[in-house]
């Protein structure tokens, strides 16, 4: 809704008593959102007690207070202005990872649930209890999954900031006067279940996995790299001694210059353990230019990650008696979590880049500190020289 400034005009009716009256405008849209002026008039006072000026000042006052009492949103629906509005604002903005999570929220749970509720009816109690539904959600069983109650936190608190940043857009479209989601509660949801994988079984899986898959693993594992990371490494990211994140891929998609934050484009530790591995598949793959990715499929796309799990890790995992699921963010916790007692929090924070804070060029090409190096190589020696207790076999596989 454009925003006008107008004082309206005044005028006397009546023959023997004479009275003020003011006249204006106020816009709208209808449920097609295309805009509509209409009149308005309205009593101001007699004018034997009331002046032309003090009749403009009036009318100008009640102008003032329709204009915020203005039921602008009467007729657009929520569903209206996300698609017409927020999303051809917003959705280029997005990286695909995001774009996919936020569209998933959108179209799956808030939509369906609010879309076709009218931007002005909608209040604080509506969006609360929108939550407070999807936190006690039953969720029918799938593929091997069995039923569930409730979402997870994270979906919840991603609807959450979803439906506040769309109501935002609104308030700042002049369609409401106040954003209802803007003071939400999350509320109690079920405990996420954060695996952590056993030093043993750890090593188990990794020396049971061929040399190609085992050095993919390790990078995840010791390295604590996300998928995208890993899949879009290229030859010249190789730096010797550490990897230096040049780009990520994207369900096969390579994306060069890219990170999920700019914390993310940092060099990122081998340790000693690896960095034999990772030269001799460089004599594997000698022909291959400084551009060609360091792992990639047969047609030289990025490997896509659920792809890789589901066939090289899990049936490898089930055969080695690991029950919970081994996926990327298993491993990345596992190593947090074995970092203990070998280093700072900070080193650990560093090593995994997690950082809050934007971090420009010099800071991402500085040299990697010697602390995060010394955790780094700890904690993979730690599982690789892990042993069984006596009589328990480890599952291995020579490395060709």
């Amino acid at each position: 809704m454009r925003t006008r400034h107008q004082d309206g005009w005044v005028e006397l009716r009546g023959n023997k008593l004479k009275r003020w009256y003011g006249h204006y405008y106020v816009y709208e849209r209808d449920a097609q959102g295309k805009e509509k002026r209409r009149h308005r008039g309205v009593y101001l006072g007699d004018k034997a007690t009331m002046r032309k000026w003090q009749a403009e000042d009036e009318l100008r006052s009640k102008i003032q207070k329709a204009s915020k009492k203005q039921p602008l949103a009467d007729g657009l629906t929520l569903e209206w202005f996300t698609r017409e509005r927020f999303l051809p604002m917003r959705e280029p903005l997005w990286a695909p990872s995001t774009r996919e999570t936020n569209l998933g929220n959108i179209e799956h749970h808030i939509l369906p649930k609010l879309g076709s509720t009218p931007l002005a009816e909608l209040d604080k109690f509506k969006c609360q209890t929108f939550l407070n539904e999807l936190a006690n959600a039953e969720r029918p069983a799938r593929k091997r999954q069995p039923a569930q109650k409730g979402f997870s936190f994270t979906v919840v608190d991603h609807n959450r900031t979803m439906l506040k940043a769309i109501l935002e857009e609104a308030v700042d479209a002049e369609l409401i006067g106040k954003n209802p989601a803007r003071k939400l509660v999350n509320p109690e949801t079920k405990e996420a279940v954060k695996d952590v994988l056993p030093k043993l079984q750890a090593r188990a899986l990794l020396d049971a996995l061929p040399f190609r898959d085992r050095l993919m693993a390790m990078i995840a594992a010791f390295c604590a790299m996300r998928p995208g990371e890993i899949f879009g490494l290229r030859w010249s990211s190789w730096r010797g001694d550490h990897f230096q994140i040049e780009g990520t891929a994207w369900r096969g998609i390579l994306r060069p210059g890219k990170a999920k934050t700019k914390g993310s484009k940092a060099p990122v530790v081998i340790p000693d353990v690896i960095q034999p591995l990772v030269k001799a598949w460089r004599e594997q793959n000698a022909a291959a230019p400084s551009e060609a990715l360091l792992f990639p499929t047969e047609s030289g796309t990025p490997i896509r990650p659920e792809n890789w799990l589901r066939r090289h890790i899990k049936p490898i995992a089930e055969a080695a008696g690991i029950s919970m699921p081994v996926n990327f963010q298993v491993l990345r916790r596992t190593f947090a979590t074995n970092a203990q007692g070998f280093g700072s929090m900070k080193d650990v924070q560093v090593h995994l880049r997690h950082s809050d804070i934007a971090t420009t060029a010099d800071v991402y090409t500085q040299e990697v500190p010697e602390s995060v190096r010394k955790l780094v190589n700890a904690v993979a020696n730690d599982v690789m020289t892990a042993e069984a207790p006596q009589g328990q076999v480890v599952l291995t596989r020579t490395i060709q």
